[in-house]
């Protein structure tokens, strides 16, 4: 007889007892459920192996769910753990600081139990779908980050997601600058050192487990944001812009820059009438204008979808 599939594991973090216990009796028939009543026991328990979510108030006693967050993505052991962020009253202001510090989500009290379920599921799809990838090495052979095959079929997960939950997300495409003349210069080995090298950045400035970065093809990349307006898309594309400008890689002991022209694009699915392939390529074309419009500018820029 084989053994039984093991439970996800949820970590909710909230010094209210009786918020927790609301919570634990919600997700416990599924899930496996851990709580603490702390944002410090929180973050103990997060560095424990086999955490796939956390849900974390953001109004707690001995720090702010965003201390909690902060912290967590700054630990390399927590820092990929998706982490939806609860709260009874959230101004637009403290929904955009949750997302760029890492937040995949958000859950309004008082809870809805269906809602609670849905969006759970939906980032523990996210999580598995992820470790899928891994696991049938879905990955480019150069570089070792996701493929474009993984983008194509996480894509269309997190088009139905936002689907569903009349969210958005973003998608940012990603071009070396003058890569054939650097080639020229350097030579093809070089060249695919200076990808590995703009690959790895692209993945150190990803703030949430949520968010993932795909080799397009030859020099482009594509970076996949679930949950994210396009003002948070263009904050994270200034981020990756300047660390690889900012970043030398040492070729035969000669200090070499690259940089990178980036198109950012923001969609809410919810709103298009048309299937997703018709509506996808709309999008993606927007997308790769915006890219060409920032090396037709000069190079070493962001431009968004017009």
């Amino acid at each position: 007889m084989s053994a039984p599939l093991k439970k996800q594991c949820i970590l909710l973090i909230d010094n209210d007892p009786a918020q927790l216990m609301a919570l634990g009796r919600i997700l416990s028939p599924q899930y496996e459920v851990k709580m603490a009543k702390s944002g410090a026991a929180g973050i103990e328990l997060a560095r424990e192996q086999g955490i796939d979510l956390i849900l974390l108030d953001l109004i707690m006693q001995d720090m702010s769910g965003f201390e909690a967050l902060l912290r967590l993505k700054e630990n390399d052991e927590t820092k990929d753990i998706p982490a939806i962020l609860i709260s009874d009253s959230l101004s637009s202001e403290d929904e955009a600081k949750g997302l760029a510090l890492g937040a995949v989500d958000y859950i309004r009290k008082p809870y809805t139990e269906i809602i609670v379920n849905l969006r759970v599921k939906i980032h523990l799809q996210l999580v598995t779908q992820m470790k899928s990838i891994k696991n049938f090495s879905l990955m480019d052979g150069l570089t070792g980050i996701n493929n474009r095959r993984s983008f194509e079929q996480i894509i269309k997960s997190t088009w139905s997601y936002t689907k569903r939950t009349k969210g958005c997300f973003s998608v940012l495409m990603l071009g070396v600058d003058k890569f054939k003349p650097f080639n020229d210069k350097y030579g093809h080995l070089n060249g695919d050192i200076s990808l590995k090298h703009v690959a790895g950045i692209i993945e150190k400035s990803l703030a949430r487990g949520s968010d993932s970065v795909y080799r397009w093809g030859s020099d482009m990349f594509a970076v996949l944001l679930p949950a994210t307006p396009i003002d948070g898309a263009m904050i994270v594309a200034e981020r990756i812009r300047e660390s690889i400008a900012s970043a030398l890689i040492h070729l035969g002991g000669e200090p070499v820059s690259v940089t990178v022209s980036i198109g950012v694009g923001s969609i809410a699915p919810a709103d298009i009438n048309k299937s997703f392939e018709e509506s996808f390529v709309e999008f993606f074309t927007d997308i790769d204008k915006a890219l060409y419009r920032a090396k037709e500018n000069g190079h070493n820029r962001v431009e968004k979808i017009s």
